[in-house]
Order: structure tokens, then C-alpha cells, then sequence
């Protein structure tokens, strides 16, 4: 694996990226899909979520009905009508998933599946339905606040939302594949690789987390025939190991894999300001560490490890 020079920047990673996803581009048998989808067992989670926190001003609503006082029920309504594309935009929208495949490796995209002109509409949505909650207020009095109150909250929460969602890439050049499982209940592949991580980790000191790592992402295919053609594949031409996994519960658990354990990882907490000093100095990179005895232990402590556990079996005997 020829992984990306260690100290670099997040801005700097998202530039080799693409370097390396043109690549991919131009290499054979390419292949460019995209998925909505959600990395839980039951597939509509989050929109289950979205209507039941939304479920108490349908209540309200309904209970508070009176048809002498129609202004009241106008002004439920309304507010039920707001509210519920509010707690959509926030709890229910799915994942957008964009993959694209080549013989030269594969690339993974995911971001929240949020339309461009969502975030302009959302902060409209915000002032009118925080304004609308604070009038209900002082009509209704303080037993709104038992269906409603919280949504004044998500409102004002909706007045600050981010312009764009982030975006998580991972790049798998093809020499980086390692194994995979599949569920066909969900048509999904957990796919383990070797990639490249850099992040912001702490906004305070205006650190970054920069890793040459192992792990898995999530390939998602609209049909069970799209599934297992993507398997034949991955079996047949790249001679990748694929396992099924039945149980649909269990695949998104995240537990830990023994099979990458031996497969060595490194990663290091820097200042973003030192990056390009770092690489000037050469300085010197962190230590390959690896699973051993279920903790990340470099191979100098291994092997004093193993040591010490040799020398204790002996004197035993």
C-alpha cells in the first residue's frame, strides 16, 4: 500500500483525493452508482423518529380543536404543518451514498442527503415556527409547552444550520482491499480496506487526527441482482473474499473484526500549524501499532510482551 504522505493537511488529503479518484476514473470497467440509504438495520429509522417527535403537536392539535375559536386550530395547523418538515430536514433524511469502481480502485462518498436550497428554506422555517410557538404561548398559555415546547428549541436550532453538509470520502486503491460481508435482506456490503484519514480533531487547540489506518465503509445497492453481480465481481475477478452475514441486526453493530487485528495502523494528533514544518524537518513518523491482546500495542511492546509472558511460562516450569 503506497499510503499519502503522513503530515499534511485536511484541505491537502481532500487534493489527493481527487488526484487519486481521476485516476480511478480513467481506469477499466468503470462503474459509478448512488444509493440513499442508512447504516441501521431498519431501513426507515430516522423517518420513524422524524414522525414520532413530531407525533405530540398532532395531539395538540387535536385535542385543543374548538370550533369556536377556529384561529386557534388555523394557528395549530399551521404550526403542525411547519414543524413536521422541521423535524424531517433534522431527524428523517436518509444518507446519500456515491460510489465509484474501476480496476484501479474505488471511491466512497456519504453526506446527508440534504438538498442545496434546503438550508435557506430550513432558517425560514425556523423564525416562523419559533414565532408561531411563542404566539401559541400567549393565546394557549403554558400547556402548549407540553406539545410544543420543544420544537421552539429545534427552531432556533434550524436558524444556525451549517450551508453545506459535510462529505466523508474514502479511497480504496485495489492493491488496499482486503475482505468483505454481505447482507442481501439490506443489499449492502461492509467492505474492509486500507485508507487515509485526516480530520479536524480539536477546534480549541487547532489540532488535526491524521491516520494511515484499516476499517470498513458501506456499499449499498438498490437491488439484490446489483448486489451479487457487485460480489461476483469482487469474488471472481479481484479474488476478494466475500462472506454473507444473515442477520441484519447484527451487521451494523460495528463490533471489532479479529481478521484485520494484525494489520498495523498508525495515526498522530499534530497542531494543523506545524503541518508544513513537520514536513520539512522530515520529522520522524509514529510507530505502526496493531491489536494485540485487545489493546493497540506497537511491535517493540509486543514483543516485550511475549517476551515476559516466555519468561514467566519458564519460570512456572
Amino acid at each position: 500500500m503506497a499510503y499519502l504522505p503522513f503530515y499534511i493537511t485536511p484541505d491537502e488529503l481532500s487534493a489527493y483525493q481527487e488526484e487519486q479518484e481521476q485516476q480511478i476514473l480513467k481506469g477499466k470497467d468503470l462503474a459509478t452508482w448512488h444509493k440513499h440509504d442508512i447504516e441501521e438495520p431498519f431501513r426507515y429509522l430516522y423517518l420513524s423518529i422524524a414522525i414520532a417527535a413530531v407525533s405530540p403537536l398532532f395531539f395538540l392539535t387535536y385535542f385543543l380543536h374548538d370550533s369556536s375559536e377556529m384561529i386557534l386550530t388555523y394557528i395549530l395547523s399551521g404550526l403542525t404543518i411547519i414543524m413536521s418538515g422541521v423535524s424531517y430536514l433534522t431527524f428523517g433524511l436518509d444518507n446519500r451514498y456515491d460510489y465509484t469502481l474501476s480496476d484501479n480502485g474505488l471511491v466512497i462518498k456519504k453526506r446527508r442527503d440534504l438538498p442545496n436550497w434546503v438550508n435557506s428554506a430550513t432558517q425560514v422555517m425556523g423564525w416562523v415556527g419559533a414565532i408561531v410557538c411563542v404566539v401559541m404561548v400567549g393565546i394557549a398559555g403554558p400547556m402548549v409547552l407540553v406539545g410544543a415546547g420543544g420544537f421552539i428549541l429545534v427552531s432556533f436550532r434550524m436558524l444556525n444550520r451549517q450551508p453545506d453538509e459535510p462529505t466523508e470520502v474514502r479511497v480504496a486503491e485495489t492493491e488496499d482491499w482486503l475482505f468483505a460481508y454481505y447482507n442481501k435482506k439490506r443489499k449492502v456490503i461492509r467492505f474492509y480496506h486500507k485508507y487515509d484519514e485526516c480530520s479536524k480533531w480539536s477546534l480549541e487547540k487547532h489540532t488535526i487526527f491524521r491516520a494511515q489506518t484499516r476499517g470498513y465503509s458501506y456499499i449499498f445497492f438498490r437491488t439484490v441482482q446489483d448486489l451479487d453481480a457487485m460480489l461476483e465481481t469482487l469474488s471472481n475477478k479481484y479474488d476478494i473474499e466475500c462472506i454473507d452475514f444473515p442477520d441484519h441486526k447484527a451487521f451494523f453493530e460495528g463490533r471489532p473484526e479479529p481478521r484485520i487485528e494484525d494489520i498495523p495502523s498508525r495515526s498522530l494528533e499534530f497542531p494543523v500549524a506545524d503541518t508544513f514544518d513537520l514536513r520539512a524537518k522530515n520529522a520522524p513518523l509514529p510507530e505502526w501499532r496493531r491489536i494485540y491482546n485487545g489493546k493497540w500495542q506497537t511491535e517493540s511492546e509486543i514483543e516485550r510482551l511475549k517476551a515476559a509472558g516466555e519468561q514467566q511460562a519458564t519460570s512456572v516450569l
